[in-house]
């Protein structure tokens, strides 16, 4: 058992334990509406509002509130999870032909709702979020996230071709239905705006998402990753850099 501590937690644990998820959330609203940690206005101010309101009813929040108040490092092990679970969900979709599952769908879209407002928050909500507990972590995190999110878009494209049954109705240029693996591929391929042509888009429902999906694969990997990455050896709180001797 120490053997499975030490392999998730490492030696140094921190021992402050976090405070109710929900209080944390209503102080930084506060913070937010008196300008108290930055000072916006504009649209800037009514996005920040707007995310920050939508905090109290994302299934993250509402995980990490489940927590209760165990230790940071807990919480925090918790939504790692959290995200593998989302990845582990399209998996499971995928491998069961799930694809033409209306619930399925509903569900997924909370998740990556989730997910998305979490990267947008980490950009324009960064000055009331706590310290990341490691900038490395942070990056390995965001990737996680964006390939959920990639995930998610592939899973919309299968359902949107499966479910159609009207004959004059053509969804991709291959002029038949996409197996589960074009799905995902072409969802990959459109994130990372690489445009083989080999799978297009016809419908018009489905041009608006590939849209929608290249708008945050560029905020995700130009703005996102930029800004960790060039933090990745900046102290945090947890985890200051150690002096070492030659």
């Amino acid at each position: 058992m120490n053997f499975f501590i030490k392999l998730i937690y490492g030696t140094h644990r921190p021992e402050s334990k976090p405070r109710s998820v929900y209080v944390k959330e209503i102080i930084a609203f506060r913070r937010i509406w008196n300008n108290e940690n930055y000072n916006d206005f504009g649209l800037e101010r009514i996005l920040r509002l707007v995310l920050h309101s939508l905090s109290f009813i994302m299934p993250g929040t509402v995980i990490r509130q489940l927590c209760g108040k165990k230790s940071l490092l807990f919480r925090k092990v918790v939504i790692e999870l959290y995200s593998l679970f989302k990845i582990g969900w399209y998996v499971f979709l995928f491998k069961n032909n799930l694809t033409t599952s209306t619930p399925a769908l509903v569900i997924s879209l909370i998740l990556t709702v989730d997910t998305v407002h979490f990267m947008f928050s980490k950009i324009f909500l960064n000055d009331i979020h706590q310290q990341p507990i490691s900038f490395k972590r942070t990056l390995l995190m965001t990737l996680i996230n964006i390939m959920e999110v990639m995930f998610c878009f592939a899973f919309i494209y299968a359902y949107i071709d499966h479910t159609n049954n009207d004959p004059g109705r053509i969804i991709f240029s291959l002029g038949q239905h996409l197996t589960n693996l074009q799905a995902i591929y072409f969802s990959f391929v459109t994130s990372a705006t690489i445009g083989y042509g080999d799978i297009a888009p016809k419908d018009p429902v489905v041009m608006r998402l590939v849209i929608l999906q290249i708008m945050l694969s560029l905020f995700f990997l130009v703005i996102v990753i930029t800004t960790i990455t060039n933090r990745l050896h900046d102290d945090t709180f947890y985890n200051k850099r150690k002096e070492t001797y030659r």
